[in-house]
């Protein structure tokens, strides 16, 4: 069992990776000029802008977001049996998985079907914000936590509020409905999306590393 949990460690580094490659692969095969600043993500998903790629950007979301589901749940072996440390976990792992579900439906439900695809992409973000930031909480005190994790995880809350608060501001309510906005606020969804996964790659190694 310790030795599977010990592999277990290693999904949150396995998301990153493949969440990267297929990504970069659907970028690869987008037919028109592409812009992280000015397209968002879930342009690559989209079937109509980007025929031959989007089936590579939507199994990256649902390969992904299993892969997360696998991990997070790991993350109860962080209790220290600290009461209030224990809701924080247990808040974070909820939220968590919450938001791996989520990026599951954002890759059966692609930027097609809108309205659908926005209610799974705020899933993502909003659940993944809270997970960070109750994760880094629960867990900051335990000895075996390695700071440079928590700068990580500072950085991705930091990204993801601007994101999130840009987001709710009446000019730019629909923003993630608007397929080419002319502000470049995809620019902050890379970011917000790929600072998160790193920061879980960096959790996962942090498990492994120090045998949680």
């Amino acid at each position: 069992m310790k030795s599977l949990n010990y592999r277990m460690d290693l999904f949150g580094i396995l998301a990153l990776v493949v969440f990267s490659v297929l990504t970069f692969i659907s970028l690869s095969l987008y037919p028109e000029s592409y812009s992280i600043a000015f397209n968002w993500l879930s342009n690559l998903g989209n079937v109509i802008l980007n025929p031959q790629g989007a089936i590579y950007f939507n199994m990256a979301c649902i390969v992904t977001g299993i892969i997360l589901i696998q991990f997070i749940i790991q993350f109860y072996r962080w209790d220290t049996g600290n009461l209030f440390e224990r809701i924080l976990l247990a808040l974070a792992i909820v939220l968590g998985i919450f938001a791996s579900v989520s990026l599951i439906f954002v890759g059966v439900f692609p930027e097609t079907d809108i309205n659908l695809h926005v209610l799974a992409a705020k899933g993502v973000f909003e659940a993944l914000f809270l997970s960070i930031i109750l994760m880094t909480a629960a867990i900051f005190n335990h000895p075996k936590f390695m700071i440079g994790v928590a700068l990580i995880g500072v950085m991705a809350v930091i990204i993801d509020l601007f994101f999130l608060t840009l987001l709710s501001l009446p000019k730019y309510h629909d923003a993630l409905a608007t397929p080419y906005p002319t502000l470049p606020i995809p620019g902050l969804e890379w970011f917000a999306v790929f600072l998160s996964f790193i920061w879980l790659a960096a959790l996962s190694y942090n498990m492994y590393k120090m045998k949680i």
